[in-house]
């Protein structure tokens, strides 16, 4: 552990994790970052990005800075340390993948968590565990104790490693904000953008697989609103979306699915719970009409078979469906009234609020988003 403290170019990477514990996790995380005086990467189904005033050194917009060759090469590390498994993104990935560095995993189980074989070292234990350990060998400098308690510390502060991630990261997000208060269309990506600033204060929320997940991943913004994520990962997909959401919400406070038209229909035989389930679950539906991830995938160059065998239109009719298993649905028709829709949430029941995106226009303006921000730096 002692090479971690005299390493200037370290990172810790938080990937997905569901904690019982969010703000005991969360406070881990800062202190390991402290001690090491190392940037963290923060997935977008990690509690540290709700609960951004717990750590001054986050990052959330990797996915998007990794996409510039020259930031790859400026920001490229020397160890790694990932907390439990790695992130979706696939910019970071292949950084990684490419980079090499020496990587640490923590996590208490025996389970292989390295998908890309690099140089790595398990260590079974817990976040909790290390940061004890690390305390009890002393290898807290004692100057940098005091900074995780600052929440207005200063990037000038930072060794210069660290400040250009922070730098970077700010200015990344100055413009994702821009380009979305900008945009007045129904959007996928805004959607994920949105709910981190809309929702109420601790609210559970469960997010699907595919394109759900990775905007969260892109546009999920830091803030101190402690909402709750849940998810669903691994090689089982879409499946079970709708029960799993359910039995989270079930005598809990009300609580929000993200989550395509696909993931949904996979598993609408879940609204027969609703007889013995209790609370709330306000359903967000990004209606495509099929499978919009594989429009950024490089089967979208081969029409036939993306449309019949991947995109899967099913031109259902969700206020029909919604009817059938007596369940409230709304049409949302502008941002204004999706935010409105969102806080307060109701009490009781279930409702689904049905947003119609074009999944063509979503993609391409991903693409350029991405190419225009990469363009900037």
């Amino acid at each position: 552990m002692q090479q971690w403290q005299q390493c200037d170019r370290g990172l810790i990477i938080a990937g997905p994790a569901q904690s019982h514990e969010p703000e005991r996790y969360c406070i881990a995380v800062a202190q390991l970052a402290q001690t090491l005086d190392w940037p963290v990467l923060a997935e977008g189904l990690s509690p540290l990005r709700n609960w951004s005033d717990c750590n001054p050194y986050l990052i959330s917009t990797y996915d998007l800075l990794l996409r510039n060759p020259q930031l790859t090469t400026q920001l490229q590390p020397q160890q790694v340390i990932c907390l439990g498994e790695l992130p979706t993104s696939k910019e970071l990935r292949t950084w990684l993948s490419h980079g090499q560095p020496q990587t640490w995993i923590i996590h208490p189980t025996d389970h292989n968590l390295d998908p890309l074989h690099g140089h790595t070292l398990h260590l079974r234990l817990t976040l909790e565990d290390l940061v004890s350990q690390l305390n009890d060998e002393s290898l807290i400098l004692q100057g940098k104790r005091a900074r995780i308690t600052d929440k207005g510390a200063k990037i000038s502060t930072f060794s210069s490693y660290i400040a250009s991630w922070l730098t970077t990261d700010q200015n990344a997000r100055s413009l994702i904000n821009t380009a979305m208060q900008d945009q007045p269309q129904l959007l996928e990506s805004k959607v994920a953008w949105l709910l981190s600033h809309a929702l109420p204060i601790g609210t559970p929320l469960f997010i699907a697989n595919s394109m759900p997940v990775r905007d969260v991943e892109y546009f999920w913004q830091p803030g101190t609103l402690r909402i709750q994520p849940y998810f669903n990962r691994g090689a089982n997909g879409i499946d079970g979306t709708l029960s799993t959401a359910l039995g989270i919400s079930h005598q809990q406070q009300s609580s929000v699915l993200l989550t395509g038209d696909l993931a949904l229909l996979h598993d609408t035989n879940g609204f027969l719970l609703r007889r013995h389930w209790q609370g709330h679950l306000t359903i967000i539906i990004l209606n495509n009409n099929g499978g919009g991830i594989f429009q950024m995938l490089p089967i979208a160059g081969f029409d036939p078979p993306l449309s019949t065998y991947f995109l899967m239109p099913q031109d259902i009719n969700f206020e029909q469906l919604a009817a059938t298993y007596g369940i409230s649905w709304e049409k949302v028709s502008s941002w204004t009234q999706l935010s409105e829709s969102l806080n307060p949430l109701p009490d009781q029941g279930i409702r689904i609020l049905e947003i119609n995106c074009n999944c063509q226009n979503d993609t391409q303006w991903r693409t350029i988003f991405f190419r225009q921000f990469a363009d900037v730096y």
